[in-house]
């Protein structure tokens, strides 16, 4: 089944005040790890949207066999983002079946977790498939074809999340414990460094 993949990081980091996705992670940085956790699965296609630190995200990762496309207007929020990749990926592969969606702050994320939500998928055959952390039905997330119309009209920072809670009967979850250890304060990264020591 034809499946793209698709990184979002566009945004400023404020509260971090520098490319949170560049900070050290194992063996490179945060968003070096998403991309190499992504490509395991072979899908279709990677998309990484980029914004307020393009030229950075370009020096510090490896973008061979990615899509790159830059948000201009990554300060209209999350939603633009995921309009602008979903766009490019349809662009190129027009029978594309489904997208994960994944953000550049998570950076506990991997293959078995996008494996896993694939297989949920095939077996519930819910049009979507949702990290579940703290509560929360949220990223990464994938989202079948079915709602391919409903992402594209996306507006605001609030990404895709009142698509799920509009169909919540065709969302299926996928536990995902470590999704709630996001980066978005200097605190936080502090505290992730912490506990791997």
């Amino acid at each position: 089944m034809s499946t793209g993949v698709l990184i979002l990081a566009a945004g400023s980091a404020s509260r971090m005040q520098q490319p949170k996705m560049l900070l050290p992670f194992q063996k490179g940085n945060i968003l070096s790890h998403l991309l190499d956790e992504a490509k395991v699965l072979q899908p279709t296609a990677v998309c990484l949207v980029t914004g307020f630190y393009h030229d950075e995200i370009l020096s510090a990762v490896a973008t061979e066999e990615v899509l790159v496309v830059r948000n201009e207007e990554w300060e209209e929020g999350m939603s633009g983002s995921i309009r602008l990749g979903l766009l490019r990926l349809l662009q190129l592969y027009p029978a594309m079946q489904q997208v994960i969606i994944l953000v550049s702050d998570q950076p506990f994320i991997t293959c078995d977790l996008l494996r896993n939500m694939l297989k949920v998928q095939q077996v519930t055959r819910k049009g979507i498939v949702a990290a579940g952390y703290a509560g929360i039905q949220g990223t990464p997330v994938l989202f079948r074809k079915d709602y391919f119309d409903e992402l594209q009209q996306l507006t605001g920072d609030k990404g895709a999340k009142r698509i799920l809670q509009t169909n919540i009967g065709d969302v299926a979850v996928v536990d995902f414990p470590e999704g709630v250890r996001d980066i978005d304060t200097p605190e936080d990264y502090i505290k992730y460094c912490t506990s791997i020591k």
